[in-house]
């Protein structure tokens, strides 16, 4: 077997295992237009579901970052949103935790793709996402 053969398949493995290690599932959404909401009063933005399934979720080890903007406070989190090569996911896309087989991250956490790290050996779509 050639180098490149075993480098390749030396890939599929690694992408299996990654996502054997994904335990939390998640919803991607993208933003697909906005309609008029007559209770709100304005209009408010749709979204269409693009993935739905296995993740991983790991927030970055700095501190959130705090800002008021219109006398709203806001906190803001660096995270990691893991998925599997072929996810369809972009940036600008919105992660919405579903479930998870452990106590982090919990249902309802959301973030915003930010970028993807590219590669040629990735085993991962690993996103760099902030908390929304």
């Amino acid at each position: 077997m050639s180098v490149q053969r075993r480098a390749i398949a030396a890939a599929r493995r690694g992408r299996e295992r990654a996502k054997m290690l994904m335990i939390a599932e998640c919803t991607i959404k993208r933003p697909t237009g906005n309609t008029y909401d007559p209770a709100l009063g304005h209009e408010v933005a749709t979204y269409g579901t693009i993935y739905t399934g296995k993740c991983g979720y790991e927030v970055d080890s700095t501190q959130p970052a705090e800002f008021v903007l219109a006398a709203t406070e806001f906190t803001v989190t660096n995270a990691l949103v893991k998925l599997p090569i072929g996810s369809g996911a972009m940036q600008g896309d919105l992660v919405e935790i579903t479930s998870s087989q452990l106590d982090l991250p919990r249902p309802g956490t959301k973030a915003k793709l930010i970028e993807l790290a590219e590669g040629t050996h990735r085993t991962a779509e690993r996103w760099r996402a902030v908390s929304v």
